[in-house]
């Protein structure tokens, strides 16, 4: 079935925004927040994790995230290599490292928290100015969970 013309308008839209949006975001004051800058998604979500779960193993934190083992392997090695965290010996099963975070890897995370509130306060101070209702998100919130939904995450 060939989308009609408005279809087509909207997709064009929404991929514009879309890509404005990561642009936005991958700029959003870079140097106020240099630890985790260049950062992926996956490694910053270890980083919570390993705050929320100190002395995680690698399996249930890759079973966590839903990646391959040899994914987290490589996040882990990076984030080592940053002095994020470091591998210890599992004091329950000593055939396996345990994840523990270091203190300039709760320092990033705090930056990655802070950063969220900047750009969570910013984005609601743009709401404002723009006078756009709450009910935006009330919006964008059904979307989502038709998404959750009918993509079964």
């Amino acid at each position: 079935m060939q989308p009609d013309s408005n279809t087509e308008r909207l997709l064009e839209r929404v991929n514009r925004l879309s890509h404005r949006i990561v642009r936005l975001n991958e700029q959003y004051d870079e140097n106020s927040f240099h630890r985790i800058k260049n950062m992926s998604k996956i490694e910053i979500s270890v980083l919570s994790l390993l705050c929320e779960n100190p002395q995680m193993i690698m399996r249930d934190m890759s079973e966590w995230l839903q990646v391959s083992k040899s994914t987290m392997t490589g996040v882990i090695d990076k984030l080592e290599e940053l002095g994020f965290l470091r591998r210890v010996i599992n004091k329950q099963d000593r055939r396996s490292y345990a994840l523990e975070i270091t203190e300039e890897g709760k320092l990033a995370q705090q930056e990655h928290l802070r950063w969220e509130k900047d750009a969570y306060l910013q984005f609601i101070k743009a709401m404002q100015i723009c006078d756009i209702p709450e009910t935006y998100l009330d919006q964008t919130e059904k979307i989502l969970e038709y998404f959750e939904k009918t993509w079964e995450v």
